[in-house]
């Protein structure tokens, strides 16, 4: 990869070597993609290990470090797609992590359709679509809708694990479904994309965050691809003039974050 370094695999190292005993670890690897550990459980959120596409619209560059190489990872139990676009659907991602662990694959019929044609084994696939709800070990995912105007088959999840719950977006926008999950559920955390081109506007992902009403909102995307991203001081500037009753956490590439368990939840 030219235009994009990647890191040492001590960062990796960290990832896989390090245990939860009581609710959930939580690393962002840039852009859609994160690391979500439990006690029992590690799943991979739309993991992308690549640089710029060759068939990337004009400008449109990954502008942050590619933290792990996929051939070097051994510790995996579900590699989730949320829709099939490449940064969330990557072949050279997914089938190094599928020939290397005895991880399978969770996703909507578009991703699932690519996976297939990428020579994943239908057996490690999970195909789901909206109202599935799947147990893992210690994690609930429950699938609901997705309003990415870019992919009509994108599903969103909830995962469930030790009485916390962690809202996983994909690029959704706002949509029915969005107050439904926030009116259904007591989210510790909300991933949501913001951002140019693809991706909601700060306006817009302010909005949606207050309908799901999580504990936490953590923006993403808006830093990934050169001239798409989004205005984080805007951001910011919006926020504190509603004082919407969340909090927000900037994650950037290899930074992570610990949500202790809900005791009796």
């Amino acid at each position: 990869m030219r235009d994009v370094a990647y890191w040492p695999k001590t960062f990796l190292d960290e990832i896989e070597g390090k245990t939860v005993d009581d609710g959930i670890l939580f690393w962002a690897l840039g852009g859609p993609s994160f690391v979500y550990r439990t006690p029992e459980t590690m799943i991979w959120i739309d993991p992308y290990s690549y640089g710029t596409p060759d068939d990337a619209v004009p400008d449109a560059y990954r502008a942050t470090a590619i933290p792990i190489k996929p051939d070097e990872v051994r510790v995996a139990d579900i590699l989730i797609s949320t829709h099939d676009h490449v940064d969330h659907c990557h072949d050279g991602t997914l089938v190094p992590i599928i020939d290397n662990t005895d991880a399978f694959c969770m996703a909507p019929s578009s991703s699932a359709k690519l996976m297939r044609e990428f020579g994943i084994d239908s057996d490690r696939i999970r195909e789901v679509a909206p109202g599935d709800s799947i147990q893992f070990r210690d994690v609930e995912m429950q699938v609901y809708p997705s309003y990415d105007p870019n992919e009509p088959h994108a599903v969103t999840f909830v995962f469930s694990s030790g009485g916390t719950k962690l809202f996983v977006s994909g690029d959704t926008w706002d949509g029915p479904a969005i107050a439904e999950i926030g009116a259904e559920h007591d989210l510790d955390l909300a991933l949501l994309a913001f951002g140019r081109t693809w991706y909601m506007e700060v306006e817009e992902l302010i909005e949606v965050a207050k309908k799901l009403g999580p504990k936490t909102l953590l923006p993403f995307h808006w830093e990934f691809w050169r001239n798409h991203t989004g205005d984080i001081g805007k951001l910011f500037e919006l926020y504190h003039q509603q004082q919407p009753e969340f909090d927000i956490r900037i994650l950037l590439v290899g930074d992570s974050l610990h949500v202790p368990g809900r005791n009796g939840s």
